[in-house]
C-alpha cells in the first residue's frame, strides 16, 4: 500500500452535485435509503446506506469510511471508492438485504458475474461471512469431492467453458484456490489444445474463448492437467488390455467363449476412439464412455463386477491425484480447504 492509498479520493467529475449539495435522482443507485447515514460514490453513481450495517459485515470498509470521508453530501459523510459500480451495488445490496441467509443464485451467466463481483469486494473489504457465502455455489460447480463432481457433471451444471476460465482467474486473484483442481479438470476435459493454448493450425471456426485469457501459471497448470488426464486414460486402457490377455479364474464361461476376447475388443475400440475423436476426450468424458461400452458388452457377472471395481478404483485414484497434478500436496492441502459459512 502506498501513502496515496490513504488519501481521500476526489469526487468523479461525472458525479454531479446540485446547488443544495444533494445527489440528483439520476445519479442515485440502489441501494439508496433516504434515512441512510453515509454516501458511497463510485464512477457516476452514489449509494446512500447505513454505516452500522456496513460495520457488522466489514470493519475494514467501516474504517475506510471513517478515515477518508472528506465532504458531506445529502447531509451525510461521503467517500469515493474505486470499485466498479455494479460490483459495489451488488455488495451493498447483500449487506443491506433481508435475505442474509438465502443461498446466492448461480443459474445463469449474469448470476455468475454478480457473484464474482460480490466475492471480489467481500475479499477486498474482508467481509468474511459474505465471502464464504459467495464461495458456496461456486464450490458446488467446482467441488472438492468426487460425489459432488459426479452430481454437477451429470446435471450439466459444468457446461460453462468460458466461466471455467473466469473461475480459474478469480480463484487465483481472490485466493479461492479450493476451486482450482475441479475447474482445471473440467477445462482440460472440455477443450482441445488449440482452444486452450491458441494454436491456430487448421483453425476452421472461432475459438470458444480467447487464447491467452488464462494467466501464465495456469496455462502451465492446464498443460499439466491435460497430461494427467491422458496418463490416466492410458492406465485405464492398459487395465482393459490386461483383462484380455487370458481367461480370468473367476470367469463363468468356458474357455472358448470366455470374456477375455471381449476385453481385447473393448481395448481396441476405446484406443481408436481416443486417437481419432474430433472433439476433446479428457478423462471424465472417457470414463463415462468406458462405463457405457462395458455396460453394453455381454460379460459374465463376475467379470463385469471385477472390471467395474477396477474402473471405479482408477477413477477414485484420478480424483485423489488432481491437486498433486497441479502442484498441491493433496485435497487436504490447507490452501484447498473449503470455507464454512459458520466458521
Amino acid at each position: 500500500m502506498t501513502d496515496t492509498d490513504d488519501l481521500p479520493r476526489p469526487r468523479p467529475l461525472s458525479m454531479q452535485i446540485n446547488i443544495s449539495n444533494m445527489i440528483p435522482e439520476e445519479s442515485r443507485g440502489a441501494p439508496w435509503y433516504s434515512d441512510g447515514n453515509v454516501v458511497l460514490m463510485s464512477e457516476d453513481t452514489a449509494f446512500k446506506v447505513f454505516k452500522g450495517l456496513i460495520a457488522q459485515h466489514s470493519p475494514k470498509l467501516r474504517d475506510k469510511i471513517e478515515n477518508r470521508a472528506c465532504e458531506h453530501i445529502d447531509g451525510c459523510p461521503a467517500i469515493v471508492l474505486d470499485d466498479a459500480t455494479t460490483d459495489l451495488a451488488h455488495f451493498l445490496g447483500v449487506i443491506h438485504g433481508c435475505d442474509s441467509l438465502r443461498p446466492f443464485r448461480l443459474a445463469t451467466k449474469n448470476d455468475f458475474l454478480t457473484l464474482s463481483g460480490i466475492l471480489r469486494l467481500a475479499t477486498k473489504y474482508e467481509a468474511r461471512t459474505i465471502r464464504q457465502r459467495a464461495l458456496v455455489p461456486l464450490t458446488k460447480v467446482y467441488p472438492s469431492t468426487l460425489s459432488q463432481w459426479d452430481e454437477a457433471f451429470e446435471s450439466n451444471s459444468l457446461l460453462w467453458v468460458l466461466d471455467a476460465v473466469t473461475t480459474v482467474n478469480i480463484a487465483r486473484e481472490l485466493g479461492a484456490l479450493c476451486l482450482l483442481p475441479a475447474a482445471l479438470a473440467f477445462l482440460a476435459n472440455s477443450t482441445t489444445s488449440r482452444e486452450a493454448f491458441g494454436v491456430g493450425i487448421f483453425q476452421t471456426q472461432p475459438l470458444r474463448f480467447a487464447p491467452g485469457l488464462l494467466k501464465t501459471e495456469d496455462v502451465k497448470a492446464l498443460s499439466l492437467m491435460k497430461e494427467y488426464n491422458q496418463s490416466t486414460i492410458a492406465r485405464t486402457l492398459r487395465f482393459l488390455r490386461e483383462q484380455g490377455k487370458e481367461r480370468h479364474s473367476l470367469c463363468q464361461r468356458a474357455a472358448e467363449g470366455c470374456c477375455s476376447s471381449k476385453f481385447t475388443g473393448l481395448f481396441v475400440a476405446l484406443s481408436v476412439l481416443v486417437a481419432t475423436a474430433e472433439g476433446p476426450v479428457g478423462y471424465p468424458t472417457f470414463a463415462i464412455r468406458v462405463q457405457d461400452v462395458v455396460g453394453r458388452e455381454d460379460l459374465c457377472g463376475d467379470c463385469r463386477d471385477r472390471v467395474e471395481v477396477g474402473l471405479n478404483r482408477r477413477r477414485r485414484a484420478w480424483w485423489k491425484g488432481l491437486p498433486e497434478a497441479i502442484g498441491f500436496s493433496g485435497w487436504d492441502d490447507e490452501r484447498l480447504v473449503v470455507p464454512s459459512c459458520t466458521s
